[in-house]
């Protein structure tokens, strides 16, 4: 087991390696083609947030995979969203069409937790492993887990992104007893030696950990808690995660996906602070979209030539 303690300067740098640089010679689709899946009649703000927020980082194409209920609310949000309405069991066939298109799949904001959903789901998650597709499992994603965590078991391309709450109902549900509030590194090994996968457990202080090893992100963010940020966190992470498998890196010391949480969590507390310096208590998720390339900056140093 290893703890990584590193300067803020030196994440930068780590983090500035596994983003890919703006060519001419690219085509569209080359810069990640990420997918969330999510979205009821009741929960449409979550899927748009974390979608938008992969584009605004620099994904080329994001599609959000919702229910019929969902879709055309989050179509009106946004039209450069892709949103495709076959989170029902009469559509949820055509998402095979789709799998071998997407470098990295979101699962679970705005998911609810709808039975039949639930089990088109498992086995979209199922599919994904398959096709070696990188997962991010998130919001009602991680309720489906804590019920079946075979669904991951052992599948080193999943992340799994819990909260407080969260984390204690999965923790107590493959240990039998609580973990302790905030949990503690040892308690986040124990599940990342038991489901074989990363975990970023989101707190004041948020700890990543991937392979046996533990690295810190404590970026500062705000004391505002408004709904949506965790969104925010997992679409990031869904492109910083495709960013990393595809970087060609072979020779880092620290876990890439360790890298690509990192770079979520300092983004995401960054954008939430720049956006609560000029909004303070009135600011909502909305407001921190327009902050996230600011925050992608400080956080990796990157600029586009």
């Amino acid at each position: 087991t290893l703890l990584y303690t590193i300067k803020f300067e030196d994440m930068n740098e780590l983090c500035r390696k596994i983003i890919p640089p703006l060519t001419a010679a690219l085509h569209k689709g080359q810069m990640g083609r990420i997918c969330v899946v999510g979205g009821c009649e009741s929960y449409t703000g979550a899927p748009y947030f974390a979608g938008i927020s992969a584009l605004r980082l620099g994904a080329d194409l994001v599609h959000i995979i919702c229910t019929p209920s969902a879709a055309i609310p989050i179509k009106c949000y946004s039209p450069d969203l892709m949103v495709l309405p076959l989170l029902c069991p009469e559509n949820s066939d055509q998402f095979y069409e789709w799998i071998k298109k997407l470098h990295c799949i979101v699962f679970g904001p705005g998911l609810g937790r709808d039975s039949s959903n639930m089990n088109i789901v498992a086995e979209w998650i199922n599919a994904a492993r398959d096709n070696e597709i990188p997962i991010i499992i998130d919001a009602d994603g991680m309720f489906l887990i804590t019920e079946n965590p075979c669904l991951i078991r052992g599948y080193k391309e999943a992340i799994l992104t819990p909260n407080v709450i969260e984390f204690e109902r999965l923790y107590y549900a493959l240990e039998g007893v609580k973990p302790h509030r905030p949990c503690t590194d040892t308690e986040i090994l124990k599940l990342n030696e038991q489901l074989g996968c990363s975990i970023v457990c989101k707190g004041q202080v948020d700890t990543i950990c991937s392979s046996g090893h533990i690295l810190k992100c404590n970026a500062e963010g705000s004391s505002r808690r408004v709904g949506g940020q965790g969104d925010i966190l997992s679409g990031s992470l869904g492109l910083f995660a495709h960013w990393a498998k595809s970087s060609g890196i072979t020779n880092s010391d620290i876990p890439l996906q360790s890298v690509a949480g990192y770079a979520a969590c300092a983004v995401t507390k960054i954008a939430n602070n720049l956006t609560f310096s000029e909004k303070g208590r009135s600011m909502i998720t909305s407001d921190i979209i327009d902050k996230l390339h600011p925050a992608f900056e400080k956080v990796t140093s990157f600029t586009d030539e």
